[in-house]
């Protein structure tokens, strides 16, 4: 239906809109998708000509996804624009700049990309700027994010664009703290920041009581002269013992034979050998007892040594004429 030069403006917008979905171009394309694109983008561009693109964002976007049509993309991009997406916006309308139309193209086509290079003129001068650099060592991995989005590290110490306004910029690096930091940019203006990059203390393998450098299992000692020592002494007191019960074994036939303490000469053998036994009996006891008290001494004290030549204490136990004893060097 021709449309009369006192239509008003937004029904002439409509119009053009759906008449970018017809002609052959779109015969290969599903008839009830083309249909609901239409729908959409006229809804969309209706809400554009009455001043709310941000409910129609959506409407365009969806429309230009089911079906693309050069006229709903550029009014796609202008919509970006006005609700202060200027980066996205800007991107958009080069798109439709950048579509080669073909020489039948309809007209409603062409008037798109007019108004889309006026809109992207206008929109380019306040796009803004930030170079964001990191300060860390050479080998750190780092890692950036502007407004929660990864910043590629070949882009950093460069401008990146961005739209006017407040943005949070983060940094980090395996065995760093995060850094953030926030800025302001105005419309067409730049800004640079740095971030420094801290080492953390807490980060694994740094030194930390849980951390897998201080969690390695501590050298064990060499038990190995706890255990001769120890056995020593056992040895010590299995004679002790043994020669004490013969000792007993003595003395009590010595009781059978000597009245009121006193022996008879024929006896003088028993009494010389029971003293023997005694004697013998001690002294296995008292080195007995030593030997298992160096050895307890040397194994839960750790005194032994490692196996790999560390210092440690070396003891023996000694039987002299004057008495028994321990010594050892330290």
């Amino acid at each position: 239906m021709p449309i009369r030069p006192s239509a008003p403006r937004s029904i002439v917008l409509v119009t053009t809109v759906v008449a970018t979905f017809t002609g052959p171009a779109l015969a290969q394309d599903d008839a009830a998708d083309i249909a609901a694109a239409r729908k959409l983008g006229g809804e969309g561009v209706t809400l554009a000509d009455a001043g709310n693109c941000q409910d129609a964002l959506d409407k365009l976007a969806r429309s230009e996804k089911m079906h693309h049509a050069v006229s709903v993309l550029e009014r796609l991009g202008e919509c970006q624009i006005r609700v202060g997406k200027l980066v996205e916006g800007a991107e958009t309308l080069r798109r439709v700049l950048r579509e080669q139309l073909p020489l039948d193209a309809p007209p409603a086509f062409v008037a798109a990309q007019e108004r889309a290079q006026g809109a992207l003129a206008e929109a380019k001068p306040k796009i803004a700027r930030v170079r964001v650099s990191v300060a860390a060592p050479a080998d750190a991995t780092i890692w950036v994010t502007i407004d929660g989005v990864n910043e590629p590290t070949a882009n950093l110490n460069a401008d990146r664009f961005v739209d006017p306004g407040d943005h949070v910029i983060e940094a980090g690096a395996p065995g760093f703290r995060k850094t953030e930091t926030r800025v302001h940019v105005g419309e067409g203006a730049g800004e640079s920041v740095t971030l420094t990059l801290q080492p953390d203390p807490d980060a694994p393998g740094t030194g930390r009581a849980d951390s897998p450098a201080s969690t390695a299992p501590a050298p064990q000692a060499d038990h190995t002269l706890a255990f001769i020592v120890g056995g020593v002494g056992l040895v010590g007191l299995g004679f002790g013992t043994a020669f004490g019960l013969g000792a007993v074994n003595a003395k009590s036939n010595l009781d059978g034979a000597c009245a009121n303490k006193t022996c008879p000469p024929g006896q003088q053998g028993n009494i010389d050998t029971g003293e023997r036994l005694g004697t013998t009996s001690t002294v296995g006891v008292v080195v007995g007892g030593i030997g298992l008290a160096a050895g307890a001494v040397l194994y839960f004290g750790n005194f032994g040594g490692s196996s790999r030549g560390e210092a440690g204490v070396h003891a023996a136990a000694y039987v002299t004429p004057g008495g028994v004893g321990l010594s050892g060097a330290f």
